[in-house]
This record gives structure tokens, C-alpha cells and sequence, in this order.
């Protein structure tokens, strides 16, 4: 992808936001080890015998071979098909669609720990009356990322919700900034998008020519990342209403 130099409008230009959603609106915690633990367990639990060492290494080695499908062709891959391929690799013969590899991977989700960042809903509240919002997420699971809406109960803040497992791609791939666009009825120059990644989010979004913000809740981030730069860094949601109502 080659980055291009747009002329970026003044903010009261704005007329749809977009968010990412972990780190940006959702804080999420979990040991791997626990859901890989979760999912050996549950496939005992089906049936299918194996030393659990074994499908670890297994699964972790699946794991390293779909990276440079992610991370450097930014494919998604969604985690049944990881699931799937260990236990194939293993000798048995299973399908990404099967019930019990769906129900397996609905184990490993069972272990995170979610917790919606407490700006979230009176911020987001107050730009829907302005502004058209959607949601963009590189995540490997929609299933899961739809139920996190439901229990949060932010299913409707949105007006359309873009994830990576659907979409195929991963940010900062300009087709996931595009679908994202195209389900606003939305143009760059007429849109902002707000994000922790400084590669996936802002270099994504400014490859494409729309307005970025990088929100850093925390201090923690890369010398690399450091040198991808947004237009407006935020430390919260608040920061950001105050931005776009200013």
C-alpha cells in the first residue's frame, strides 16, 4: 500500500466517526493460557483424545503460520479455521463450520474479561446527535464481538459495525477503511476515525485520507509506532467530544 497526501478539512467538516473498538471503547484481559486450556478441555469433553501438550504446541504453531496472512497480507482468519487446522495437523478430520469447533472457540472467549471504558456511552450519546458513528475492528471472531455489543447494551449506538472476520481484511488494508466508508453512505474528507493503533488505525485511516485521532488511555506504545503520526491525540472520549463540539 502506498500512502498518499490528502489536504485534510477543518473539523466542522465532519460528519461520520469511526471507532475501533478494543483499547478504544473496550478494555479486554485474558491469559492465553487459561483459553487454551478452556478449549483442550472442552474438546475432552467431545470426544477427541489427544495429551494436551500436544495440541498446544500444535495450535501455537497453526497460530504462527496464519501471521504473515494477517499481519503482512492483512487476510483475516477467523479462530475456527485455527481450531480446525490443529486438530486436522493432529490427524482427525474436522471443518471450520462443525458445531463443536464453533462451540470450542466460544470456550476460549468465555476466559476474556471485558470492560467497557466508562467515556464510552454518555460521549458516544451525545456525537449521534451530530454525527453518523460506526464501528471498525480488526478481530477474529464476530460472533463474540456482537455478543460484547448486546451485553454492553451498545448494539445501537452504531449505525453499521465493520469487522475484519467479515469484512476479510484486516486494518490497515484500505478495503476495510472502504466498506467502512460505503456503510456511512460516507466520504474521507467527511470523516473522522478514532483508534489506539498508531498503524492499524491512524496510518490506515490517513492512507485513505480520513481525519484521525489516536486516543492513548495508556503510556504503553513502540518506538516504531511512535513515528506514524495522527491528526489529533486524545487521552479520552471526553477530549474528543470537546474536539468536535468546540
Amino acid at each position: 500500500m502506498r500512502s498518499q497526501k490528502f489536504e485534510k478539512p477543518s473539523l466542522k467538516s465532519v460528519k461520520a466517526v469511526g471507532f475501533d473498538y478494543f483499547g478504544t471503547l473496550v478494555e479486554a484481559e485474558a491469559e492465553v493460557t487459561d483459553c487454551l486450556v478452556s478449549m483442550c478441555s472442552h474438546l475432552h469433553e467431545l470426544g477427541y483424545r489427544f495429551p494436551d501438550e500436544a495440541f498446544l504446541d500444535t495450535y501455537r504453531n497453526v497460530v504462527r503460520q496464519k501471521r504473515s496472512v494477517r499481519y503482512e497480507e492483512f487476510k483475516e482468519v477467523n479462530n475456527t479455521v485455527w481450531v480446525s487446522d490443529t486438530l486436522n495437523s493432529m490427524g482427525f478430520d474436522t471443518d471450520s463450520s462443525h458445531p463443536e469447533i464453533l462451540s470450542t472457540v466460544e470456550k476460549y472467549f468465555a476466559e476474556w474479561q471485558l470492560t467497557l471504558y466508562p467515556d464510552v456511552i454518555p460521549v458516544i450519546k451525545k456525537l449521534r446527535e451530530r454525527f453518523k458513528i460506526g464501528l471498525v475492528s480488526n478481530f477474529t471472531d464476530s460472533n463474540f464481538l456482537n455478543k460484547t455489543l448486546r451485553k454492553f447494551d451498545i448494539e445501537d449506538f452504531f449505525d453499521s459495525v465493520t469487522i475484519s472476520d467479515n469484512c476479510g481484511w484486516r486494518k490497515p488494508h484500505p478495503n476495510i477503511f472502504q466498506d467502512f466508508l460505503k456503510s456511512l453512505d460516507a466520504q474521507p474528507g467527511e470523516t473522522l476515525f478514532v483508534g489506539d493503533d498508531p498503524v492499524s488505525d491512524v496510518k490506515g485511516a490517513n492512507d485513505m485520507g480520513i481525519t484521525t485521532v489516536l486516543i492513548k488511555r495508556t503510556s504503553k506504545e513502540t518506538e516504531e509506532k511512535q513515528a506514524v503520526a495522527p491528526d489529533f491525540i486524545v487521552s479520552s472520549l471526553t477530549e474528543l467530544e470537546k474536539l468536535l463540539f468546540s
